[in-house]
């Protein structure tokens, strides 16, 4: 009995949280009636919905491959490394990445501001790929490392880059994978730093055309937010087990 319970309370669970996802595809087809016309409005009557689509892609792939290119060996250099003060730097990542965003807005954009990136999609990228997040979460996974191979490695070479593409990284596959995942997100939904960052509609990305959705003509907002969660989902469908073999690890 206490089994079925259990999982009766996890179903309602689960339906709670699909709710949201649910009413947001019935009200992309409702506009005092059941109609294609927000479909029509958003795809054949608004092309800058497009540009900002790709952009979000753009945004998101880009960076994703970036910061991982950089927490990587980072992440790697604060595990292996024998310098002393090393558990201080991971701290301090640590609440870098703990830090809101919102602390870290003026800083960059003053910082942009100087080197002429403002209104650029270097602009967005570059401040994303040093994020702190990439770092701490390969950190704590690299620290299950068998060092051993790590070793071996380093008497056939010297290239810090050969051991992590050959040794280290067919021991992270799964953790890799979360990990991008979950940047992959991060970066499709953000949100202040093309507000703030950016002024041309041509360079913004779609989360900024949800928020000025009022702006368009047509009810647009609701196909836009079906739209807006396929990419992630596919990510996350398509990924699953290593998602589950990432967080385990």
């Amino acid at each position: 009995m206490k089994k079925y319970l259990l999982k009766f309370l996890f179903l309602m669970s689960a339906l709670l949280f699909i709710l949201p996802i649910l009413s947001t595809i019935g009200m992309s087809f409702w506009q005092e009636k059941l109609t294609l016309q927000p479909w029509i409005d958003l795809l054949l009557d608004t092309p800058v919905f497009y540009k900002m689509f790709w952009n979000s892609m753009f945004y998101a792939s880009v960076i994703t491959i970036l910061e991982l290119c950089v927490a990587t060996p980072c992440a790697f250099g604060l595990v292996t490394s024998k310098i002393s003060g090393k558990k201080i730097i991971f701290m301090i990542y640590l609440i870098l990445m703990m830090m809101p965003l919102q602390v870290t807005l003026l800083p960059n954009y003053i910082g942009l501001r100087e080197m002429g990136l403002l209104n650029t999609r270097a602009g967005i990228i570059f401040p994303m790929i040093f994020s702190a997040f990439g770092i701490v979460v390969l950190h704590q996974y690299m620290l299950n490392l068998d060092e051993a191979q790590i070793e071996a490695a380093r008497l056939e070479t010297d290239s810090v880059i050969k051991i992590l593409m050959y040794v280290v990284a067919p021991q992270m596959k799964a953790c890799i994978i979360a990990t991008s995942v979950f940047l992959f997100a991060e970066c499709f939904n953000m949100l202040e730093q093309p507000m703030l960052f950016l002024k041309e509609e041509r360079l913004q990305n779609l989360t900024v055309f949800m928020m000025n959705a009022s702006g368009y003509e047509g009810n647009v907002l609701f196909p836009a937010s079906v739209i807006f969660l396929i990419p992630v989902s596919i990510l996350y469908l398509y990924f699953n087990d290593a998602l589950e073999k990432g967080i385990k690890l």
